[in-house]
């Protein structure tokens, strides 16, 4: 008997958190699912789902769509006119790729995702699966959109209560939302992994890294400076910048430039290592004495700190969204107010000072992990979502 075929929207081609766990999901789930993503060209995240044993189909998103969105630059009314008479030929295209397809079950993966999706023709009983990622709080445009469209969403997944809460609040009471973090691959983020081999650790210093997407969002600016402050009284501090920026709308197509520009001109100059995107973060984690993780704006979880805590690494974030939900304050972790430099900076310090703190938060972390993060209970959870959500239409 042939398997329920999954079909997956996503936005981008690339590798950022909300991709790498989709392909948990997929490779957790592939003996029971035909997973067929649909991605907009060729690239890292095309090769990893093939490896996870998904079908990948190229769709190529105009360039006026794939650019427009509430983290674009400076979109101009004349831009948004040329994403809109995009827009219908794409969403033809669409419909006629999921004709072809004929999924069970229609999933969609990030907030521009969600709207094209809904836009498409639907095929009689097949559910449409909002897979909800963000906060909405600072995203006038997203909410509205979504909450216009959320009659032709049957329902949701969300990774975190706290992006549960924004989607009833800003979208929809009606369409069920279900809460299931994010899988995580324990058996590749635990404590002791091999450190990576082109870095080198001296015995007297401590690492302090940030892992994830390098945009605005993410608050590398704020990491700095705090590090500043750090560095003045811990000169032995190392600050570790991990990955890239794999998203075609965010606003700061330039922020890794400038804060590449901004250490060169500081005193930290020979203390901050741009590590760049890895596919060895277990190793990196390793590597770390403390994850900090500074967003200045909404965070749907924190896939890093997940990786983190899982690694036996101490976690240093923001005490507000998804992270909040994660970590105990004073004994799992730390947190602090968003933007609160100053703060963040004595946090850096405390842990940086006491290493038998950083052992026991760590541990606390782990144990958590263990705990709540159990890979076959989360894929448990989307299975039957899945399965519910494909007999609800028959």
């Amino acid at each position: 008997m042939p398997l329920p075929r999954v079909g997956v929207l996503c936005a981008i081609s690339g590798l950022g958190g909300a991709e790498f766990s989709l392909l948990e999901l997929v490779t957790h789930l592939r003996d029971s699912y035909e997973f067929h993503l649909i991605v907009p060209g060729e690239g890292p995240l095309k090769e990893s789902a093939e490896l996870s044993g998904a079908k990948v189909w190229v769709l190529p998103w105009p360039e006026a769509i794939a650019g427009a969105g509430e983290t674009a630059k400076r979109p101009s009314p004349a831009r948004m006119l040329r994403s809109a008479a995009c827009l219908r030929s794409f969403v033809r295209r669409l419909s006629k790729l999921l004709d072809e397809i004929r999924p069970s079950v229609f999933v969609t993966n990030a907030v521009k995702a969600h709207v094209i999706g809904s836009l498409t023709r639907k095929r009689k009983h097949v559910p449409l699966v909002w897979y909800m990622r963000d906060g909405l709080e600072d995203r006038v445009v997203s909410r509205k959109l979504l909450a216009l469209l959320s009659r032709r969403c049957d329902l949701t997944v969300c990774i975190s209560r706290y992006v549960a809460a924004q989607f009833r609040k800003y979208v929809s009471t009606s369409v069920p939302a279900n809460v299931i973090y994010n899988i995580v691959d324990l058996s590749r983020f635990r404590p002791g992994a091999l450190p990576p081999a082109d870095l080198r650790k001296q015995p007297d210093e401590i690492w302090y890294g940030i892992v994830g997407a390098i945009t605005p969002l993410k608050g590398h600016d704020i990491f700095l400076d705090a590090a500043e402050s750090v560095f003045h009284e811990l000169p032995n501090a190392i600050f570790a910048i991990v990955g890239n920026n794999p998203y075609v709308t965010e606003a700061g197509g330039l922020y890794e430039e400038g804060l590449r520009h901004r250490v060169r001109n500081s005193a930290l100059r020979d203390r901050v290592k741009f590590v760049g995107f890895r596919n060895d973060v277990p190793s990196i984690l390793s590597h770390l004495d403390v994850l900090v993780q500074p967003n200045r704006g909404p965070e749907g979880l924190g896939r890093s700190v997940l990786e983190a805590m899982a690694c036996n690494v101490p976690v240093i974030a923001v005490n507000k969204w998804g992270p909040a939900e994660l970590i105990q304050d004073g004994q799992s972790g730390l947190l602090f107010p968003p933007l609160d430099t100053r703060q963040l900076a004595a946090h850096m310090l405390t842990l940086g000072r006491d290493g038998s703190l950083r052992k026991t938060m760590g541990k606390r972390g782990h144990e958590w992990i263990q705990q709540n993060l159990v890979s076959q209970e989360l894929a448990g959870q989307f299975d039957r979502m899945l399965v519910n959500a494909i007999a609800s239409q028959q």
